[in-house]
Protein backbone atom coordinates (compact mmCIF):
# COMPACT_ATOMS: atom_id res chain seq x y z
CA UNK A 1 0.00 0.00 0.00
CA UNK A 2 1.27 3.31 -0.74
CA UNK A 3 1.96 6.21 2.10
CA UNK A 4 0.89 9.61 1.35
CA UNK A 5 2.82 12.03 2.86
CA UNK A 6 1.04 14.40 5.64
CA UNK A 7 0.25 17.23 3.78
CA UNK A 8 -1.93 15.84 1.37
CA UNK A 9 -4.33 14.97 3.88
CA UNK A 10 -6.80 17.65 3.34
CA UNK A 11 -7.37 19.04 7.25
CA UNK A 12 -3.83 19.84 7.25
CA UNK A 13 -3.99 22.23 4.22
CA UNK A 14 -5.22 25.85 4.95
CA UNK A 15 -4.62 29.08 3.25
CA UNK A 16 -1.19 29.86 4.73
CA UNK A 17 -0.03 26.30 3.69
CA UNK A 18 -0.96 27.29 0.18
CA UNK A 19 0.52 30.75 0.50
CA UNK A 20 4.10 29.14 1.13
CA UNK A 21 3.24 26.53 -1.13
CA UNK A 22 2.83 29.42 -4.08
CA UNK A 23 5.87 31.09 -2.69
CA UNK A 24 7.98 28.29 -3.16
CA UNK A 25 6.41 26.26 -5.51
CA UNK A 26 4.29 28.15 -7.50
CA UNK A 27 3.86 31.67 -9.61
CA UNK A 28 1.66 34.12 -10.38
CA UNK A 29 1.73 34.49 -14.45
CA UNK A 30 0.33 37.58 -16.73
CA UNK A 31 1.25 36.25 -19.88
CA UNK A 32 1.11 38.13 -22.93
CA UNK A 33 0.08 36.00 -25.69
CA UNK A 34 -0.34 37.10 -29.45
CA UNK A 35 -3.96 36.50 -30.94
CA UNK A 36 -5.29 35.93 -34.21
CA UNK A 37 -4.89 39.56 -36.52
CA UNK A 38 -7.68 37.91 -38.77
CA UNK A 39 -10.36 37.82 -35.84
CA UNK A 40 -8.89 40.44 -33.40
CA UNK A 41 -7.55 43.02 -36.02
CA UNK A 42 -7.39 45.96 -33.62
CA UNK A 43 -6.32 43.96 -30.65
CA UNK A 44 -3.49 41.83 -31.75
CA UNK A 45 -2.51 41.02 -27.95
CA UNK A 46 -3.90 39.62 -25.00
CA UNK A 47 -3.15 39.33 -21.26
CA UNK A 48 -3.97 36.18 -19.65
CA UNK A 49 -3.19 35.81 -15.87
CA UNK A 50 -2.70 32.39 -14.02
CA UNK A 51 -1.50 30.98 -10.73
CA UNK A 52 0.13 27.45 -11.09
CA UNK A 53 1.12 25.19 -8.59
CA UNK A 54 4.10 22.89 -9.84
CA UNK A 55 5.23 19.47 -7.88
CA UNK A 56 7.33 16.70 -9.39
CA UNK A 57 4.86 14.33 -10.64
CA UNK A 58 5.46 11.74 -8.34
CA UNK A 59 3.81 14.01 -5.93
CA UNK A 60 0.69 15.16 -8.16
CA UNK A 61 -1.56 13.60 -5.35
CA UNK A 62 -0.87 16.38 -3.63
CA UNK A 63 -1.77 18.73 -6.47
CA UNK A 64 -5.20 16.71 -6.24
CA UNK A 65 -5.89 17.57 -2.39
CA UNK A 66 -5.00 21.00 -3.00
CA UNK A 67 -7.56 21.65 -6.10
CA UNK A 68 -9.77 19.43 -3.68
CA UNK A 69 -9.23 22.55 -1.15
CA UNK A 70 -10.12 24.91 -3.60
CA UNK A 71 -12.77 23.77 -5.70
CA UNK A 72 -11.08 24.75 -8.82
CA UNK A 73 -8.10 24.58 -11.22
CA UNK A 74 -7.04 21.74 -13.51
CA UNK A 75 -4.17 19.50 -13.11
CA UNK A 76 -1.10 18.99 -16.44
CA UNK A 77 1.39 16.91 -16.89
CA UNK A 78 4.57 18.12 -18.49
CA UNK A 79 6.10 14.50 -19.00
CA UNK A 80 9.11 15.89 -20.62
CA UNK A 81 10.44 17.54 -17.15
CA UNK A 82 8.23 14.96 -14.67
CA UNK A 83 5.99 17.50 -13.73
CA UNK A 84 2.31 18.19 -12.57
CA UNK A 85 0.70 21.59 -12.64
CA UNK A 86 -2.16 23.17 -10.99
CA UNK A 87 -3.27 25.39 -13.10
CA UNK A 88 -5.66 28.70 -12.78
CA UNK A 89 -6.74 30.52 -15.09
CA UNK A 90 -10.55 32.16 -14.19
CA UNK A 91 -10.73 35.60 -13.39
CA UNK A 92 -12.33 34.93 -10.42
CA UNK A 93 -11.30 31.89 -9.09
CA UNK A 94 -7.93 33.61 -9.55
CA UNK A 95 -9.20 36.71 -7.41
CA UNK A 96 -10.82 34.49 -5.05
CA UNK A 97 -7.72 32.49 -4.23
CA UNK A 98 -5.42 35.18 -4.29
CA UNK A 99 -7.77 37.10 -1.56
CA UNK A 100 -7.49 34.10 0.52
CA UNK A 101 -3.48 33.67 0.56
CA UNK A 102 -2.39 37.66 -0.34
CA UNK A 103 -2.12 38.35 3.68
CA UNK A 104 0.20 35.15 3.69
CA UNK A 105 2.43 35.58 0.72
CA UNK A 106 5.83 36.84 1.48
CA UNK A 107 7.79 36.57 -1.98
CA UNK A 108 4.91 36.41 -4.62
CA UNK A 109 3.06 39.45 -2.35
CA UNK A 110 3.74 42.11 -4.91
CA UNK A 111 2.80 39.67 -7.97
CA UNK A 112 -0.58 38.83 -6.13
CA UNK A 113 -1.44 42.17 -5.48
CA UNK A 114 -0.70 43.35 -8.97
CA UNK A 115 -2.98 40.55 -10.19
CA UNK A 116 -6.04 41.53 -8.16
CA UNK A 117 -5.48 45.32 -9.42
CA UNK A 118 -5.68 43.97 -13.25
CA UNK A 119 -8.83 42.08 -12.01
CA UNK A 120 -10.68 45.01 -10.70
CA UNK A 121 -9.85 46.72 -14.05
CA UNK A 122 -10.71 44.14 -16.11
CA UNK A 123 -14.52 43.88 -14.34
CA UNK A 124 -14.62 47.58 -14.60
CA UNK A 125 -12.67 48.67 -17.76
CA UNK A 126 -14.67 50.37 -20.51
CA UNK A 127 -15.61 48.11 -23.37
CA UNK A 128 -15.55 49.09 -26.75
CA UNK A 129 -16.82 46.01 -28.11
CA UNK A 130 -18.08 42.70 -26.62
CA UNK A 131 -14.30 41.23 -26.30
CA UNK A 132 -12.12 44.80 -26.90
CA UNK A 133 -10.98 46.69 -24.18
CA UNK A 134 -10.51 50.08 -24.53
CA UNK A 135 -6.93 51.16 -25.40
CA UNK A 136 -6.57 53.37 -22.02
CA UNK A 137 -7.22 50.60 -19.89
CA UNK A 138 -5.70 48.00 -21.82
CA UNK A 139 -2.49 50.20 -21.98
CA UNK A 140 -2.66 50.16 -17.70
CA UNK A 141 -2.88 46.00 -17.83
CA UNK A 142 -0.40 45.69 -20.17
CA UNK A 143 1.84 47.54 -17.86
CA UNK A 144 0.90 45.90 -14.98
CA UNK A 145 1.21 42.70 -16.83
CA UNK A 146 4.80 43.58 -17.45
CA UNK A 147 5.41 44.47 -13.83
CA UNK A 148 4.72 41.06 -12.89
CA UNK A 149 6.96 39.75 -15.41
CA UNK A 150 9.95 41.94 -14.21
CA UNK A 151 9.04 40.43 -10.34
CA UNK A 152 8.84 36.89 -11.78
CA UNK A 153 12.44 35.48 -12.77
CA UNK A 154 13.27 34.18 -15.94
CA UNK A 155 10.44 36.38 -17.36
CA UNK A 156 10.53 39.57 -18.95
CA UNK A 157 13.75 40.33 -17.34
CA UNK A 158 15.49 39.49 -14.24
CA UNK A 159 15.34 42.32 -11.11
CA UNK A 160 19.23 43.64 -11.02
CA UNK A 161 20.36 42.86 -7.35
CA UNK A 162 23.70 44.38 -5.75
CA UNK A 163 25.75 41.87 -3.99
CA UNK A 164 26.75 42.75 -0.57
CA UNK A 165 30.35 41.33 0.60
CA UNK A 166 28.78 39.71 3.80
CA UNK A 167 32.11 40.33 5.61
CA UNK A 168 32.60 43.98 4.45
CA UNK A 169 29.08 44.77 3.74
CA UNK A 170 30.39 46.69 0.84
CA UNK A 171 28.80 46.81 -2.62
Amino acid sequence: MKTTPWEVVGSRISDAYLAGFLDGDGSIVAAICKQDSKRYPNKPYRIILKINFTQHIRHEVLLMAIRKFLGVGSIRRIPSHNLSELVIVKKGDIEGILNRMVSHLLLKRKQALIALRMIKIFKNCKRIKKNAIAPHDFARLLSMAMEIRKLNSGTGGKNSHKLINPVTTQV
